[in-house]
């Protein structure tokens, strides 16, 4: 019982993090619906483990050189806008409305390296290994309890995002809504800049 008291803070921060809108959700959302939820499993899988590679760092102990260096800090926002910028000029750009579309979809792996560099998985990693490891077990335990809680809601956003998207697809049935909703999309990704500069 102990253990649920512990998680139940834990796991309610995780979820509102992974579900309010940000780069990886809107990535997840604008490729489902470009390409169905299928082929967006990889870029899923790649939220997945790659967010919860940050999270093992910061819970390592990793996340305070981030705070401690803050010429790290500045690097990371610098690649993570030019990064952030690429992406959103990929997606005002496209016309893609198939299941076996030519052009270049982003992969497991752009997705998972993309996580060192996304600010809202490492500002909510850092915060994560800050406010719950608190001794009140063994740092084993309590890493154990903050890792399932973030599996649950990682997995659980990144489903819901892709699925949204996907049920999108019926109602944007020829290229001219398609780009209109890519370009949409692109300018959201392009405002979730703000929040790495600010």
């Amino acid at each position: 019982m102990e253990y649920i008291y512990f998680m139940a803070p834990v796991l309610t921060f995780a979820m509102t993090a992974a579900i309010t809108p940000g780069p990886n959700n809107i990535i997840l959302s604008t490729n489902a619906v470009n390409y169905g939820f299928k082929e967006t499993i990889p870029l899923m899988m790649g939220v997945f483990f790659g967010f919860l590679s940050i999270l093992t760092l910061c819970l390592l102990g990793i996340g305070e050189l981030y705070q401690s260096f803050p010429a790290i800090a500045a690097i990371v926002k610098t690649v993570a806008t030019c990064f952030l910028v690429y992406l959103s000029f990929r997606i005002f750009f496209s016309s893609s409305f198939s299941d076996g579309g030519s052009s270049k979809k982003f992969s497991f792996m752009d997705i998972y390296f993309f996580q060192i560099i996304n600010p809202k998985a490492v500002t909510v990693s850092m915060s994560s290994s800050a406010i719950f490891i608190q001794n009140k077990f063994s740092y084993q335990i309590e890493f154990l309890l903050i890792f399932i809680c973030f599996v649950i809601s990682t997995s659980t956003s990144a489903i819901a995002w892709a699925a949204i998207g996907h049920s999108f697809r019926k109602y944007l049935n020829d290229k001219k809504k398609i780009i209109i909703f890519n370009r949409i999309m692109a300018i959201l990704l392009l405002s979730s800049i703000s929040f790495i500069i600010l």
